[in-house]
């Protein structure tokens, strides 16, 4: 009966794959949970904010009480952060909550939107969920990085309504071009450009909100910020664009504890500072680690790298001697031979290198 009942574009859906966690981990393999190390979600390895955590403990009492249902302090304190007003911020719970409401708002049965695989497997799920047709234009793998097609993605973007780009992109690390933006933008479409690891690449395009109405820039506290358990993302877009957007978000979407954290975090910039510094350090190693082992690593822009073995079941033997990282056969166009590591502290970024050559 349920199958019956179910609607088609729901059965087509393809189930998201996350990162495995610690605990399971360690009941798999029988280990003690405080050797493991998990360089497989993006998070941020210093934890959170002193200054957010405080905010935490100090307002726990206040959870009694509905939060600020459009996030004003914290779209105020954001205006400062990325430069725009107020009004061209829209807080969410989790960048992908707010992901979600562009498609609503934009995307009707049947309509095409753009992805560009290996990405974000998270578009496609949504694309899939609301009916619309989800058109794939493979990035192009080169020696050193990832590169979008640019013609083909311009010639897509006429058949669209709606287009995804991710940049630094996940799980490649790599930008997308002002230009080719730029060229995007001038088509009558909407651009969802997903900024969630843009502190970690000195790169934004958020101040060309301010001259494109069709463009939509998605960021999160999840990664530099290291708020990814309170889930709070935001976009900034046109005054016009947040207005629909509001209209189709759940009330009182962003809890209270989160909104005040994610204000407390923008308020320690020292933390953040010292966060970005971490992993481009990191980040450095990690990639020059890998190419003196004989691994192809891909330049990146984020808190990742993503590399290319032909060890066979390399994930499992680093789980097993406690490391996680994200095997990549879940992306489309990628296989079990790509290998994503998020950048941990100094020790673990060393540990998971010195495990990688025993595991080779």
């Amino acid at each position: 009966m349920i199958e019956r009942l179910v609607k088609e574009e729901i059965k087509r859906v393809p189930p998201y794959i996350p990162g495995r966690g610690i605990e399971e981990i360690a009941r798999t393999y029988s280990l003690p949970p405080e050797e493991i190390i998990k360089l497989a979600s993006n998070e941020n390895p210093l934890g959170a904010s002193p200054k957010a955590i405080e905010a935490i403990r100090a307002n726990a009492g206040r959870v009694n009480i509905y939060p600020e249902a459009m996030a004003d302090e914290l779209r105020e304190a954001l205006s400062h952060y990325v430069g725009l007003s107020p009004e061209n911020i829209l807080v969410g719970n989790g960048s992908d909550d707010v992901m979600e409401q562009c498609v609503k708002v934009f995307l009707s049965r049947g309509e095409g939107a753009v992805i560009t695989p290996p990405t974000f497997s998270y578009y496609k799920i949504l694309i899939t969920m609301y009916g619309a047709r989800c058109i794939e234009v493979q990035l192009k793998e080169g020696e050193i990085e990832y590169s979008f097609d640019e013609a083909a993605l311009l010639d897509a973007a006429e058949q669209a309504k709606l287009l995804f780009i991710c940049s630094p992109n996940n799980p490649t690390g790599n930008l997308v071009p002002e230009a080719l933006l730029r060229e995007m933008l001038e088509r009558d479409v909407i651009v969802v450009l997903d900024e969630a690891y843009a502190e970690f690449s000195g790169t934004s395009f958020a101040h060309l909100v301010e001259h494109y109405e069709n463009l939509v820039v998605l960021r999160t506290f999840s990664k530099a910020f290291g708020l990814a358990g309170l889930r709070v993302g935001y976009c900034l877009a046109s005054e016009e664009v947040v207005d629909y957007l509001a209209r189709v978000r759940q009330p009182f979407s962003v809890n209270l504890l989160a909104q005040l954290a994610a204000i407390a975090a923008l308020d320690d910039r020292d933390f953040l500072r010292r966060s970005v510094e971490v992993v481009r350090e990191g980040r450095r190693y990690i990639i020059e680690q890998l190419r003196k082992l004989g691994i192809k690593a891909f330049r990146s822009h984020a808190n990742f790298v993503l590399f290319r073995t032909d060890k066979q079941g390399l994930v499992e033997e680093l789980m097993k001697r406690g490391i996680i990282t994200r095997g990549c056969e879940s992306f489309p166009g990628l296989d079990a031979r790509y290998v994503r590591v998020s950048v941990g502290t100094p020790e673990q970024n060393r540990r998971f290198v010195e495990t990688l050559e025993e595991v080779l």
